[in-house]
């Protein structure tokens, strides 16, 4: 059970996306560690967008406002921790919940969950985000755990993205991530990745990149942001992708760094 503060009040409740108030509602998951999170800034630019384009009006909160934000962790108790802002008409909730430790190195499993078609584009990150769950659930009931993650196609059966993160491979020496036409989130850990990677950017609309020489599973809660995948699987279980982890080394380093240099302390 996550302590929630709404409206600058604490209150009783579950900051999960099934517990979201009815109607339009927008949210964004950060990882708290010592009091500090980072890329803040890029967290609550996709969720004010999501918010402009709904007629929304930003609280404090999702306007960046620093005093706010430490008072309601003040009232929240708490300095380390999964963080999940939810924002919708006349009302701001933040949650914090534990913070589970988190795998150097994943595996992907294809799911048969398709993609849902967004809202519009570039994607919100919105409630109850109810196809995403689904995968989810679809992961669990394969008995995997919290080293594996799911793989969601879109209707033609190009990747999208994972349940919970965002993904990228390194092939012929570009950078590919998923089209945003295949319904994947504009995650931020993969924005940027983009911006720091040196390397030039590929946005396709594909199956298993068989030949990749690196994948990357991108996670705003994960430490530096993501980590190097070692195996893809169908969703019967057989191997699609297989690599050395360490090929993503160069990226994951640079991505770290640079989300290191945009930390924010909010104690």
């Amino acid at each position: 059970m996550s302590r929630v503060c709404r409206n600058g009040v604490l209150a009783a409740g579950d900051a999960t996306p099934g517990s979201f108030p009815a109607g339009a509602a927008f949210f964004e998951t950060l990882a708290l560690r010592d009091g500090v999170v980072a890329c803040l800034d890029d967290h609550l630019a996709r969720l004010r967008a999501g918010l402009d384009h709904a007629g929304l009006a930003a609280g404090p909160l999702a306007a960046g406002d620093l005093t706010a934000w430490r008072a309601a962790l003040r009232l929240l108790d708490g300095r380390e921790g999964v963080l999940r802002l939810v924002v919708g008409p006349d009302f701001e909730e933040l949650g914090l919940r534990a913070l589970l430790p988190s795998p150097d190195v994943f595996r992907l499993r294809s799911l048969l969950t398709v993609r849902d078609e967004p809202e519009w584009l570039p994607r919100p990150k919105s409630a109850p985000w109810a196809n995403s769950l689904a995968a989810s659930l679809e992961l669990r009931s394969l008995g995997e755990g919290a080293g594996v993650e799911g793989v969601q196609f879109d209707a033609r059966g190009h990747v999208s993205e994972a349940s919970r993160s965002s993904l990228a491979w390194v092939d012929d020496g570009a950078l590919c991530v998923p089209a945003a036409s295949t319904g994947r989130l504009p995650g931020t850990a993969l924005g940027q990745l983009l911006r720091c990677a040196a390397l030039p950017v590929r946005e396709v609309a594909a199956g298993v990149p068989h030949r990749a020489d690196a994948i990357l599973v991108l996670r705003s809660t994960l430490p530096g942001g993501a980590a190097a995948v070692s195996r893809w699987d169908d969703a019967s279980g057989r191997p699609l992708w297989s690599g050395d982890p360490a090929a993503a080394r160069p990226l994951l380093t640079a991505l770290a760094a640079w989300r290191t240099q945009r930390c924010v302390s909010l104690l």
